[in-house]
């Protein structure tokens, strides 16, 4: 079973400069939550991750910080040690897909 390594590593690297933004990052900081993020999302796309249909399971590989409700984000969040929700915008959607990923309207690669 594949999982995306590469849009995964997009990702991640993403959200960290998001959270630079806002605050200074130690490196064993920024390499907890480059482990945290892919240990979780990989396990969590091991069934929802289809390279000949990207477009199947794509809800399941949304990342949502609306009203912090997002299971998936609060255990990064736990896990990495980090005050996701201060650092990340307020209200934002992520999805991880094949090739790419979107944030909010946008296209990222």
């Amino acid at each position: 079973m594949t999982y995306p390594k590469k849009e995964l590593h997009v990702a991640c690297n993403y959200l960290l400069r998001l959270m630079k933004a806002h605050v200074e990052l130690s490196n064993e900081q920024i390499n907890l939550f480059k482990r945290t993020f892919h240990d979780i999302l990989s396990k969590r796309f091991i069934n929802h991750w289809f390279p000949a249909t990207p477009n199947r399971g794509s809800a399941y590989r949304c990342l949502q910080t609306k009203h912090w409700k997002d299971p998936v984000l609060r255990s990064i969040a736990e896990r990495s040690c980090l005050p996701l929700h201060r650092y990340l915008p307020v209200i934002f959607t992520m999805w991880i897909g094949k090739f790419s990923f979107f944030f909010n309207n946008q296209i990222l690669s």
